[in-house]
């Protein structure tokens, strides 16, 4: 609970930094960040408070929209960042996790599916390793760690191995180990803790990278 608590103080304090960030400079220095950190900001508070309100009530389906929501954004947040195949190849991946996801899981279901978080790590795989492989083909004098993409990326890898160790045997767990289950929802939230620091790291670089020319 109290990891949990923690968790959700840190995205509040990283959707502010955005939102500040958006003031000062303009909403797309940072590609757009605000929206969906806003968006995860307010999935976590109506999922807690439904807990709080009755904590067997199901928000399966309320994560598996999100889930849906977050393969539209990451989608559009590096068709701005790849190029050439890279970005065609992205388009392709894109395109399948959505069908696969309207047409073989049970999205509208008020049970989470599994199958579409898993659609999603896999997503987030594919597209940060795309990333990483464009930066590493296309070679420049900055370092890697000076670029916001290096962190958000990074989150995003760091998150989806994590998940993927969560997301399979989660259902079995339910049944077979509840101490164990409840052990990486934890572990889930730490990852979750230092994914959305990365993401503050990021939004810093996109503060360093844009506040000269605004201030000029």
């Amino acid at each position: 609970m109290i990891i949990g608590i923690i968790y959700k103080f840190v995205l509040l304090l990283v959707t502010i930094k955005s939102y500040n960030l958006s003031r000062k400079l303009t909403f797309s220095t940072q590609n757009y960040l605000l929206i969906y950190l806003s968006v995860s900001l307010f999935i976590e508070v109506i999922s807690f408070s439904l807990y709080v309100i009755s904590p067997n009530s199901k928000n399966g389906l309320l994560y598996n929209l999100y889930n849906i929501f977050s393969i539209s954004f990451f989608h559009l947040y590096f068709s701005k960042i790849l190029k050439y195949n890279f970005k065609k190849l992205s388009f392709l991946i894109t395109i399948i996790s959505t069908l696969y996801i309207l047409f073989f899981t049970s999205f509208l279901s008020i049970d989470f599916d599994k199958n579409i978080g898993i659609t999603l790590l896999l997503f987030y795989l594919a597209n940060s390793l795309l990333w990483f492989y464009q930066k590493i083909s296309f070679f420049d004098d900055h370092k890697i760690t000076d670029d916001p993409t290096f962190w958000i990326s990074t989150g995003l890898l760091m998150w989806s191995c994590f998940f993927l160790f969560r997301v399979t045997p989660m259902f079995y767990f339910a049944k077979e180990d509840k101490e164990f289950l409840e052990f990486l929802k934890v572990g889930q939230n730490i990852i979750n803790i230092v994914m959305y620091i990365m993401f503050y790291i990021s939004l810093k670089k996109y503060e360093k990278l844009n506040y000269g020319s605004y201030s000029r």
